[in-house]
Order: structure tokens, then sequence, then C-alpha cells
């Protein structure tokens, strides 16, 4: 398989992004094994640790296949993995930013306040991890979007819920384009790394009303700035 330099500014999305690509183009096709991890990290140019989160949104979303002491398969279409369906029909649609933010706000402020109720300490320290990681990324002049995916993820995860961490990971392509490079803007940085110490904040503390206020703000206010930033844009052209 043929792999392009990442970005440091999409990491695994990017990742996701190029092996689903050689997957829907018959670049590989079903039952192939992927090359190793170190070799995919050389390929790509990133880390063995960054490949392998990517691995792992494919194979939770069904298209790639785990085997103990094989390696990773690309999934047959019979496995049953991806669900067949509405998550499959999602993915392949061109859906507008409106429609996006219409779901995550009915999803992610309820996955805050479950994380706030019920995420232990490990996922908590996770959650900090990550916000640290943003910070630091966006004082070096980075975006952040990949960084904010594994925030949102991270969330869905420390909510306990498998049902909803796997609609999230399933979901995960869908919502990126919320948060992908085009819509990024220095003013939307700083306001989600505001807001998500504030969701950590209340995470942490084991504040769910506040985590779920939180989040909803968060959305709200992301849209507003993208919906913005697009009709600025729009009006000077």
């Amino acid at each position: 398989m043929e792999a392009r330099p990442v970005s440091r500014k999409c990491i695994s999305d990017e990742i996701v992004t190029q092996i689903r690509e050689m997957i829907d183009h018959g670049r590989l096709q079903p039952g192939d094994r992927l090359p190793a991890e170190r070799k995919l990290a050389e390929q790509f140019g990133v880390s063995r640790t960054t490949v392998r989160e990517g691995i792992k949104i494919l194979s939770e979303s069904g298209l790639l296949t785990s085997r103990q002491g094989a390696g990773t398969f690309v999934s047959h279409p019979d496995d049953g993995a991806r669900g067949g369906s509405l998550i499959e029909a999602v993915l392949a649609g061109n859906h507008a930013l409106q429609d996006v933010f219409e779901v995550r706000k009915m999803l992610e402020p309820e996955i805050a306040a479950l994380a706030a109720r019920n995420g232990s300490p490990d996922a908590k320290t996770r959650l900090e991890a990550i916000l640290m990681e943003q910070e630091q990324a966006i004082a070096g002049g980075e975006s952040g979007a990949g960084i904010d995916n594994r925030f949102h993820q991270a969330l869905a995860e420390a909510s306990g819920n498998p049902v909803l961490r796997e609609m999230v990971t399933a979901l995960h392509e869908g919502f990126s384009r919320s948060r992908a490079e085009e819509v990024q803007s220095p003013q939307r940085q700083k306001a989600s790394l505001a807001a998500h110490r504030a969701i950590v904040e209340a995470v942490r503390n084991g504040h769910a009303m506040q985590a779920e206020r939180a989040m909803r703000e968060h959305l709200d206010e992301v849209e507003r700035i993208i919906f913005d930033n697009q009709r600025g844009a729009y009006s000077r052209r």
C-alpha cells in the first residue's frame, strides 16, 4: 500500500481517511493484511502510537479486523462488523454542517454528563492529558483539530456507555467535518480550548449538570463562529 506523509495538524484523522480511501478505491481488498505498525508509521511519517490510534478507530467502525498474533486485516462485507446500514449510510453521505451539529447537540451534552458521573480516574487523567496537548499545539501555531477529535472521543469513552462510545466512533468522520481544517480559525481555537477546560473541570469534579451545560454552550458557540465566518467570507466575494 502507498501512503502520503501525514501533516501534524491531521494526525490520526488523515490516517483514517487514507486507509478508508484505499479500501473504497480497491487498493486494499477484503482480507488483505495491513503492513506492520512500524512499516505504516514509516510510510505515514508518524509515530506507531498515532498509527495504532487510527487503526483502533477503523477497527471499532468495522472496516478493519485485528487477529491476535496474525495482524490487522480489511474486513469482509459479510463480517457483519459495519452493521450494514444507517451508520454506513451516514459515513457515505455528504451532510451539511448544520445537520452534523444538530446530531452533535443531541448526543454530546449527555455524553459529557455521563463522563462526569461515570468517568474513572484513568479516563479523567486522559482527558486532562489531551487538553494539555491541545494547549501546546495551539500555542505552537497548530489548529489542534485532530486533538479536538480525540478529546470528544475520550469523553465518549469516559461516559462508560459502550453504545455511545461506538456511535461516536462510527460517526467519527461525520463529526470530523465540523472540526475540519477549513472551518478552523484562531477565534474558534481559542473558544474550543476555553470550553474544553470548563468541560474537563466539570468532569473532574463529577458535576454532571455543569459538564452538560458547558458542552451545550461549547457546541452553540462553535456553530455560531463557523457560520459567522462563512457568512463573512461569502460577503467579501
